[in-house]
């Protein structure tokens, strides 16, 4: 954290977090804006939607699909702009925090679908990791897998 507020200017927000709906931002700076943990990064941190994104950049991403569905339907994250728009706002590292069952089987031809295969495809535990949040909740670590 230290790193990101020396190598950022006064009116530069390192973190960016894109959302896919407007009501998903709206919860997000809510909750941020009352967690008092967040109180001293909080004005490193933008928090926006896909769609509002166009032209801007972060140093870290954090992109957040919550599309999760029984049906897999993807909705407008079928979008190639969205997804392009999305995944490439970031200039250093991105995070996607998403359900992977989504993107497989009748999805993965889809953009999002294709970003998996690609990351899946390239798993090193270093630039390239899936990280289960059942695995994070049940040990209170954060095992790769």
């Amino acid at each position: 954290m230290e790193k990101l507020v020396e190598d950022s200017a006064d009116d530069d927000r390192p973190i960016g977090i894109i959302c896919a709906y407007a009501e998903q931002k709206y919860l997000l700076q809510r909750e941020f804006s009352e967690r008092e943990w967040a109180s001293n990064f909080r004005h490193l941190v933008k928090i926006d939607t896909v769609d509002s994104y166009q032209g801007k950049e972060n140093r870290i991403i954090i992109l957040s699909l919550t599309r999760n569905n029984d049906e897999l339907k993807r909705g407008f994250l079928e979008s190639p702009q969205r997804a392009n728009v999305s995944i490439s706002r970031a200039m250093d590292r991105l995070v996607i925090v998403g359900a992977t069952r989504m993107w497989r089987g009748s999805n993965a031809e889809f953009p999002f679908g294709r970003v998996l295969s690609y990351i899946e495809s390239r798993l090193d535990g270093e630039q390239f990791a899936l990280i289960n949040s059942a695995t994070m909740a049940s040990t209170g670590s954060g095992e790769r897998g």
